[in-house]
């Protein structure tokens, strides 16, 4: 009977010293920083397993002793709590420091920036290229996310969106690209995403906030705005293409409502380069004979829909139009700015005044 005493006694006690000197280990800084970087860069790719990141974070000599990691994942029941990204793990880190930002998903953020007045297509290109988010994957969900707008009878804007659902989907393609219902709604910011973040994650929060920044615009809207939210987003990605000064913006919705409010076609050229995918591009005459719903040449009123992403200024533009501007056409400066005119008359020597100044020159356009 001593002898199992004695027995179990030792056996307990090597059991504690086994546990100690384990939290020792589970506990203990890692290997000092010496003179390098205090942090480490490094990725744990999808699927891995504990073993594998182990070997990574050994490799990178954040490890005194490789086999207290995954042993203290194991007897903490979270085996499978490993998160994938790229982390910057602090030299000395103790094992359970360690672990618990990989269990965290600690990662360092991916920035993405959106200027003002990117299309859809920019975006996804954007994103695919930071986040690793197929482009077409992207799209297809933002797709779907507006599309719910749609649907929503609660939102005051939805009968508009649904034209312009129906009006692209016969529209046909546009040079390589195609016409995408989330136009205008992948809000213009920098954005922090965790590596490995998916497309309805990311897509979600661009739509969420263009959203609030549309409802925020809507709700200071003056009285001679006679449009519904999707309207409003539809004229501000266009004063947004043609603003490249923002102390514009009001002046050039100005011109477009008056536009509107006398039953004139908008003849935006940036509604015809977008139905040609020729964005940033001269247009010639020709070009304003293409047959789109987006080609304001043609078709009276505003265009279907967004031609871009519209950032908060054009959107407060938009709705807080110039109302002092009797303005019925704009044209270049030729010094980034625009020339602000009443009557046919008054435009046509602007425009001659233009070409004199841009003799020689084949950029700029002439029209509006």
């Amino acid at each position: 009977m001593r002898l199992l005493v004695r027995v179990a006694v030792a056996g307990l006690t090597c059991g504690l010293i086994v546990l100690g000197a384990f939290w020792w280990q589970w506990t203990a800084p890692g290997p000092a920083p010496g003179k390098g970087s205090a942090t480490v860069e490094v990725r744990i790719p999808r699927g891995a397993t504990w073993s594998s990141a182990t070997d990574s974070l050994a490799a990178h000599r954040l490890l005194a002793h490789p086999f207290v990691l995954p042993l203290g994942v194991r007897l903490l029941g979270r085996e499978g709590d490993l998160r994938a990204g790229l982390y910057a793990l602090p030299r000395g880190a103790s094992p359970r420091e360690l672990a618990a930002a990989l269990i965290r998903g600690a990662t360092v953020p991916v920035r993405i920036t959106l200027p003002e007045g990117w299309n859809a297509d920019e975006v996804a290109r954007q994103v695919q290229l930071q986040l690793a988010i197929p482009a077409a994957r992207f799209l297809v969900v933002s797709d779907s996310l507006v599309g719910l707008l749609a649907r929503d009878s609660s939102w005051t804007g939805r009968s508009s969106l649904a034209v312009c659902d129906s009006l692209q989907k016969s529209a046909g393609p546009r040079g390589k690209l195609s016409f995408h219902l989330c136009e205008g709604f992948l809000a213009p910011d920098t954005y922090l995403f965790a590596e490995g973040s998916g497309p309805r994650e990311v897509a979600g929060l661009m739509v969420k906030t263009q959203l609030a920044r549309l409802a925020e615009a809507d709700a200071m809207r003056l009285p001679v705005v006679d449009l519904d939210p999707f309207q409003i987003l539809t004229l501000a990605s266009v004063v947004e293409a043609e603003a490249k000064l923002a102390a514009e913006g009001p002046l050039i919705a100005a011109v477009y409502l008056n536009r509107l409010a006398e039953g004139w076609k908008l003849e935006a050229d940036p509604t015809v380069a977008y139905a040609l995918d020729r964005k940033g591009r001269r247009l010639f005459h020709k070009d304003l004979a293409v047959d789109s719903p987006y080609n304001t040449y043609r078709r009276p009123g505003l265009p279907p829909g967004p031609i871009g992403n519209p950032g908060r200024k054009a959107l407060l533009a938009a709705v807080r139009p110039d109302t002092s501007c009797r303005a019925m056409f704009f044209v270049s400066d030729a010094a980034g700015g625009h020339v602000f005119s009443r009557t046919a008359a008054e435009h046509a020597r602007a425009v001659a005044r233009f070409r004199r100044l841009r003799a020689g020159s084949s950029g700029g356009q002439v029209r509006h």
